[in-house]
C-alpha cells in the first residue's frame, strides 16, 4: 500500500491504452508524441522537450524531480503494463516529438555532424547519439531503419537524445545538406584516406553506414572514403564503435 493517492489504478483505463500504444511507430507518427521511460531519461528531457505528462508509480520510489510539472500517479499494475523494461523504475513521460527537419537543423559552428546512414538497430542509433552528445557532434539520420523516438533508441541513448542537435531526412536530402555545408568523410574499410590524416577542424560530416551493407553509393560519390587503420585480423567495427573512433579524433583535433 502507498500513502499517495492514485490517479489511475486500473489497467483497463483508456489512458493506459493510449500510453501503451506509443510503443508502436504508427501511433507515434500519428500523435507526434512518444513515451520516455526511466527516471534519469525523464528528468533530463524536462529541460529540452515539451512534456505533456509525467507518469509515476509510488511503489517504485520517491517522487521524480519534475520541476513543477503535474504528475499522474499510477498503480504498479498499470506501470508494469506500460513499461517495456525488465526492471522499471516507476517513472515515465509522454513527450511531444521535436522538429527533426533539416530546416531547423543547426549544428554549432564549425559543424561536426555524424550521419547514420541506413542504420536499423535502435541500440546502435542510441549508442551513436550518446557518443555525439559526449563529443560535441550533431546527429543526422539518413534513411534510418526506425524512427528516432523508438523506445529502444531512447533507452540506449540514456538521455542524450534530447540535448544533441539532430535531424532525420531522406538520404537524398541528407547528401544535399552535407555537401552544401560541410566536407564529407565516408567511413569505409577500403578508403583511400586514413582517419589520422583528415582535418576535422573545418565543418565536417562523418558518414557511418549499416553494418550489413555499409554506406550507400550516393555518399561515396559525395565524399571521401576514409578508413580507420587497424592492425588486427578484424576488417570492420560495429557502427557505433566506428562513430566513436571518428568523433574522438575530431574532438581531439578541435581541442588543440
Amino acid at each position: 500500500m502507498t500513502a499517495h493517492p492514485l490517479d489511475v489504478e486500473s489497467t483497463t483505463n483508456p489512458r493506459v491504452k493510449s500510453w501503451g500504444a506509443l510503443g508502436e511507430r504508427r501511433t507515434r507518427d500519428l500523435t507526434r508524441t512518444f513515451l520516455i521511460e526511466g527516471r534519469r531519461e525523464t528528468e533530463r528531457a524536462l529541460n529540452h522537450l515539451i512534456i505533456e505528462e509525467v507518469i509515476w508509480c509510488p511503489n517504485y520510489g520517491n517522487t521524480p524531480d519534475v520541476q513543477g510539472r503535474p504528475v499522474t500517479t499510477v498503480s504498479q499494475r498499470v506501470f508494469d503494463k506500460v513499461s517495456r523494461r525488465q526492471n522499471p523504475d516507476g517513472v515515465a513521460a509522454v513527450a511531444r516529438t521535436p522538429d527533426l527537419s533539416l530546416m531547423s537543423f543547426a549544428p554549432a559552428p564549425p559543424a561536426l555532424v555524424l550521419v547514420a546512414d541506413g542504420i536499423e538497430k535502435p541500440g546502435n542509433i542510441g549508442a551513436i547519439l550518446r557518443t555525439c552528445d559526449a563529443l560535441g557532434a550533431a546527429f543526422l539520420g539518413s534513411d534510418l531503419g526506425t524512427d528516432i523516438v523508438n523506445p529502444n533508441v531512447i533507452r540506449a541513448a540514456q538521455g542524450s537524445l534530447y540535448s544533441t542537435p539532430m535531424a532525420v531526412a531522406s538520404r537524398e536530402d541528407a547528401v544535399k545538406w552535407c555537401t552544401a555545408n560541410t566536407t564529407v568523410l565516408v567511413a569505409h574499410m577500403s578508403g583511400d584516406a586514413s582517419l589520422w590524416e583528415c582535418n576535422f577542424t573545418q565543418p565536417t560530416s562523418i558518414i557511418i553506414g549499416a553494418e550489413h551493407s555499409g554506406v550507400n553509393g550516393g555518399w561515396l560519390e559525395a565524399g571521401t572514403p576514409t578508413m580507420i587503420p587497424m592492425v588486427g585480423a578484424a576488417d570492420s567495427l560495429n557502427a557505433s564503435v566506428s562513430a566513436a573512433v571518428f568523433l574522438a579524433e575530431a574532438a581531439r583535433q578541435r581541442s588543440l
